[in-house]
């Protein structure tokens, strides 16, 4: 079977990608093209993704997805690329689509598709003919995962509550009053059996089980679940995982980590006998960082591959020989691949070019051949075919790019000094057609987490305001990620202290660049970017208009209102009650009075991560003090803006905002359908 290796998880207050997007590193000219890019634009370019080679490496697998342009409504086929002939078609014409495709050992291609009344797995031959279903179940998900032999699928789904029936009766009776956050179901491993399409629950019990992986032989299953009986709302609340080892039959599972952290993402060595896994050592911690280790399956002392590395690692993958690991590193502006001895030693790293940000990961089954996917500051879709150790890239899919005819705009990355002479770093994206020696209208964009990150790849947001004529300003304060632990780590029960003064040192350097013109800056962003926008016009006149997404106004309530308190226990160090001076310095509503920055909140209606709530309190406070603030809501959006309709109506009235308060111009009306 190809072996994978992809992208890392998010950071705990998302960062809204379909707004405020990662971005570039490294100085270079604009992109010649014929029209400027528009969010309509964006949104009627096919994507592609999904890349997968074949075991033997004669073809590639992908999705390529279109959105009906009547109601942006997005469907997914699955096509083929037979690396011999260059000849790529489509495989796959479900009326629905089709999700998670991927190649079967035996050279199959396997998908998900709903094409009766529920999702399921399918199998075709990638020459074409019937589809055959492989699983049937009430709630497949497509991330689960096929063995060596392919006769085995195995995932894990939420398992129904014991009282299902009679709660579901109580339900239409309209008797459905219920105890508040009270865990009623958990996340279960199943064993489907393709060869007699059986299927069976592994696991059982009142702890969620998590991350499932077969072993090569499919007797054994490894996982991780956390056994502390706690959740984030507990007084001593864990967030410690292990990782256990049970029989594909079933059974008691056997614990084989003891480890203080989390520990996740266990992966067979090709022989079964090696588990390598994801691992921290820090309890409770929001800026985490995770080491790579290998632990016998048998248990007994691990081996940390990446002690004495200050990055945090991910999307670990075993050579098919077993003697080495690779992994992942989101290191400053880029993320590399990196290569490390199973039985210990130093990671080297696996270098594609100093402009390319890896993505994923796949390889043939002997790993002659690899698949690697990536993007730069002026592409966001490189697909390579490479030899063994990257060895020898050839470019694949260069139409894939999504860029078209646009006239992409010149973009770099910048250090300066932050606070305590810090060195921080961003990225200065120009406006179309700049002319050194003018000066003009710039936005600065603050990512979400705290802990997330600008990057070096293509960002559609900022070349979209770019094309507009803004200068684009995206930092990275300390509190980012893709650095070191003690830097992620370094705007403890500052949030709004130190990093406000990171991101305002940043501003005076786009303006000593002689790019910013001081006179015309914005300031958005969303999530903790939000946050920071709300923070930012309490604290200085100098921005002319703001947008703040999903942002929190008072951090006290959002304690309360929140489904992930835990973040402000570890980065305000502890509850409200221990902490209420921390909690009440760094909430803008706190400083509403000192608003003089003309604000545009938005916020959707359904979020739980930020709820909606913290954007109504700051709007009503400021409309009652008579300052210049609209609030705009969308029904049905959770933390970030999904609807298509909706995010064109939001670029209509973002960039309005920005050009009626940063460039003193009206726009003319002007349709969301644009």
């Amino acid at each position: 079977m190809t072996r994978p290796l992809s992208r890392g998880r998010m950071p705990l207050l998302g960062l809204l990608a379909t707004l405020l997007a990662v971005v570039p590193a490294q100085a270079d000219a604009q992109r010649a093209g014929t029209r400027n890019i528009t969010l309509r634009d964006v949104l009627a370019e096919p994507t592609y993704g999904g890349y997968n080679i074949s075991p033997t490496g004669t073809q590639v697998v992908f999705l390529k997805t279109t959105r009906d342009p009547k109601d942006w409504a997005a469907t997914s086929h699955v096509w083929i690329h037979d690396l011999a002939t260059s000849r790529t078609f489509q495989l796959t014409n479900s009326p629905k689509g089709e999700a998670g495709a991927r190649f079967l050992p035996d050279g199959r291609v396997a998908f998900t598709s709903v094409r009766d009344t529920k999702p399921n797995w399918y199998a075709i031959s990638p020459n074409g003919g019937e589809a055959v279903k492989l699983v049937d179940d009430d709630s497949l998900p497509t991330n689960g995962s096929f063995s060596a032999n392919a006769n085995h699928f195995i995932y894990t789904k939420v398992t129904d509550r014991s009282d299902k029936k009679e709660w579901e009766d109580r339900v239409k009776k309209k008797d459905d009053g219920f105890y508040a956050e009270k865990k009623l179901t958990y996340t279960h491993i199943w064993l489907s059996d393709l060869q007699g399409n059986k299927k069976k629950q592994v696991t059982t019990g009142m702890a969620d089980n998590t991350s499932a992986e077969l072993s090569p032989d499919a007797r054994w299953i490894a996982f991780a679940s956390n056994r502390t009986n706690t959740t984030i709302l507990d007084a001593n609340s864990s967030n410690n995982s292990d990782l256990f080892i049970v029989s594909a039959e079933g059974g008691e599972p056997r614990q084989i980590t003891t480890n203080k952290g989390p520990d996740n993402s266990p992966s067979f060595s090709p022989d079964g006998k090696w588990i390598a896994y994801g691992s921290s050592d820090h309890l409770n911690s929001t800026a985490d960082q995770t080491d790579v280790k290998v632990v016998s399956v048998n248990g007994g002392e691990s081996r940390n591959l990446t002690a004495k590395f200050d990055y945090s690692a991910s999307n670990i993958l075993w050579s098919p020989d077993g003697a080495s690991i690779y992994f992942v590193a989101a290191e400053g502006l880029t993320s590399k691949l990196y290569k490390v001895s199973a039985a210990g030693g130093t990671p080297v790293e696996v270098p594609f070019g100093k402009e390319f940000v890896v993505g994923s990961v796949n390889m043939t089954d002997d790993g002659s051949k690899w698949l690697v996917t990536g993007a730069t500051l002026n592409d966001g879709n490189i697909v390579y075919l490479t030899g063994r150790d990257g060895a020898n890239p050839k470019r694949l899919f260069a139409e894939h790019s999504g860029l078209g005819d646009f006239r992409v705009a010149r973009a770099e990355g910048i250090t300066w000094k932050g606070a305590d002479n810090l060195e921080i770093e961003g990225v200065l994206t120009y406006p179309l057609n700049y002319q050194p020696g003018t000066r003009y209208p710039t936005i600065l964009q603050v990512h979400g987490g705290p802990h997330g990150r600008y990057a070096a790849t293509f960002n559609s947001s900022a070349q979209i305001w770019a094309a507009r004529g803004y200068a684009v300003f995206q930092p990275n304060p300390r509190g980012s990620s893709g650095r070191t632990f003690a830097f992620s780590n370094a705007n403890t029960n500052d949030w709004g202290g130190k990093d406000f003064i990171d991101i305002m040192k940043g501003v005076d350097h786009v303006v000593a660049l002689g790019v910013a013109d001081s006179s015309q800056l914005g300031v958005m962003g969303g999530s903790y970017g939000g946050f920071m926008t709300f923070w930012t016009v309490t604290q200085t006149p100098r921005f002319k208009g703001a947008i703040g997404h999903a942002g929190i106004s008072d951090w006290y309530s959002f304690f309360g209102q929140t489904d992930i308190p835990n973040l402000l226990e570890g980065g305000f160090g502890g509850l409200p009650s221990q902490s209420k001076a921390t909690y009440e310095r760094w909430s803008p509503i706190e400083h509403a009075s000192k608003v003089t920055t003309p604000l545009l909140i938005t916020h959707g209606e359904e979020d739980r991560r930020v709820p909606i709530a913290q954007a109504e309190q700051y709007y009503r406070l400021l409309k009652k003090q008579g300052k210049a603030v609209e609030f705009l809501r969308y029904p049905r959006e959770g933390h970030g803006i999904a609807e298509p309709m909706h995010r064109l109506q939001l670029d209509v009235e973002q960039e309005k905002w920005m050009d009626q308060h940063v460039r003193k111009r009206v726009m003319k009306a002007v349709s969301s359908n644009r």
